[in-house]
């Protein structure tokens, strides 16, 4: 579907919960290897407490820390989102986020290509466009202010060439997820090489 704007804005103000949900969603979008690292960890813990056999002491650790480790799936982002939030002493900010035909403006002078954008992801509230694991732009959703708030995802989409996705819990993957996700994180790894 072709859109009929060419021009969009929009603000986003980030607050301390904006920036954990930017960290947590980061981390589900990039960190999925890691995540499932986690979990095989938490599983062979828990096993090896209940029936490894192990003394009192050592069964009782494994099993806090496997119980731990399934509980605090998303705790790296956690800590990173709280680094940030510290230096930033709790104050908001708000950026202006320009779309044209050609990229993304960012309210400080920096700038997205469209042609860089690595991947749309959504949720109930925001879209996240990345350009890599470390940059990336929230719009809240409804928060158009010019242009038309209803083609502005069709617009994203058009220019990046890619679809807007939301992140599936691990339980939710099949093996075609889970073969595509070691794939991808195969491909990254090549690129961060050259």
């Amino acid at each position: 579907m072709k859109s009929t704007y060419e021009y969009y804005e929009a603000t986003m103000v980030h607050d301390d919960d904006t920036i954990r949900l930017m960290f947590k969603t980061e981390y589900y979008t990039y960190e999925k290897i890691r995540l499932l690292l986690r979990y095989v960890l938490a599983i062979v813990l828990v096993a090896a407490a209940l029936i490894g056999g192990l003394p009192t002491i050592p069964q009782a650790l494994c099993l806090a820390f496997g119980a731990w480790l399934f509980v605090t799936p998303d705790f790296p982002s956690k800590v990173r989102a709280e680094g940030v939030i510290e230096m930033r002493h709790g104050q908001k900010s708000s950026v202006t986020l320009t779309f044209d035909g050609r990229q993304i403006g960012i309210g400080n002078g920096a700038s997205i290509p469209y042609t860089a954008v690595d991947k749309l992801i959504e949720d109930g509230r925001f879209y996240y466009i990345f350009r890599d694991k470390q940059t990336a732009v929230m719009v809240p959703k409804g928060g158009v202010t010019v242009g038309n708030p209803e083609t502005f995802r069709a617009y994203i989409e058009e220019k990046t060439g890619k679809q807007f996705e939301t992140n599936k819990s691990l339980m939710n993957m099949n093996l075609k997820d889970l073969i595509a996700m070691v794939r991808y994180e195969l491909a990254q790894k090549k690129n961060r090489k050259k």
